[in-house]
């Protein structure tokens, strides 16, 4: 009996996954999807339920080109999103989509003292900062967003008949001193405008993953939640498990991949 295919697709948000299951992600082998744009596809192995392989497609989000863009109802996919997409084989029954996921980076990481804030859920907001109201932060959040949605949406229209499994990226980190470490990109910016607080990237993140997930529910694309052994009590991301200043590591990726395999364990066949 042929075995199930899924597939997990993502650029360095992909890493941790790579790292712990197949390889350091620093090896030669994937030079060339940096070099030359072309997305290098294999097989994963995530110890997944009998019945189940894996292949991970790993490909670079700026050669990827603009994201799609929603006019009028008309859904326009770049030419080499959708090359990057036809890296999936069609017999793959679920995807694992860990596309994208920086597009709130700046915005999130970022501060500067003129950053306005807005009350969550918990009705608190930073002391002595512009106020921003909820609808005006849910249309900015909404804006960041945007790239995934519409990437997603072209997933799902390539991909009709699979499950499509939204893997969020992790939650901010809450610790200050790791971010000031490991920063990444963003250290001449954090020289200059410094980190914003813990509890402003956490109100973004969740407002955000909030709205974004129940758009991409009502287009049959389920997201997981971050998996709750990687999160401190506040709910932001532990500094042993994160790579960087927003990525997962292979600690979370171990987390990740249980995830994989519970909803494996429950997909029906098609």
């Amino acid at each position: 009996m042929t075995p199930r295919l899924f597939v997990a697709i993502g650029s360095s948000h992909l890493f941790g996954l790579i790292d712990r299951y197949i390889g350091p992600v620093s090896s030669a082998k994937y030079r060339s999807v940096w070099s030359t744009g072309v997305p290098f596809r294999e097989p994963i192995e995530l110890d997944a339920p009998p019945g189940w392989r894996g292949e991970q497609v790993l490909y670079n989000t700026p050669v990827a080109g603009p994201p799609p863009m929603l006019k009028d109802g008309v859904l326009y996919i770049p030419d080499v999103l959708t090359g990057v997409l036809g890296h999936i084989p069609q017999e793959a029954e679920v995807i694992f989509s860990l596309l994208r996921g920086q597009e709130f980076a700046i915005a999130a990481l970022v501060d500067d003292p003129s950053h306005a804030d807005f009350l969550g859920d918990d009705g608190q907001m930073e002391p002595d900062r512009r106020w921003m109201s909820r609808t005006d932060a849910l249309a900015w959040v909404r804006q960041i967003a945007e790239p995934l949605w519409t990437t997603h949406l072209a997933l799902r229209q390539q991909f009709p008949r699979a499950r499509i499994v939204h893997v969020p990226a992790p939650p901010p980190v809450e610790s200050h001193e790791h971010i000031a470490a490991n920063p990444e990109a963003f250290g001449q910016l954090f020289a200059v405008h410094g980190i914003k607080p813990f509890a402003m990237r956490q109100r973004i993140y969740r407002l955000m993953y909030g709205d974004l997930n129940q758009r991409l529910a009502q287009m049959g694309v389920v997201s997981l939640a971050p998996p709750a052994g990687a999160l401190t009590e506040n709910g932001g991301l532990k500094a042993d498990f994160a790579r960087g200043c927003l990525h997962g590591n292979e600690l979370y990726a171990e987390l990740l991949a249980r995830q994989i395999r519970e909803v494996l364990a429950d997909v029906p066949p098609l």
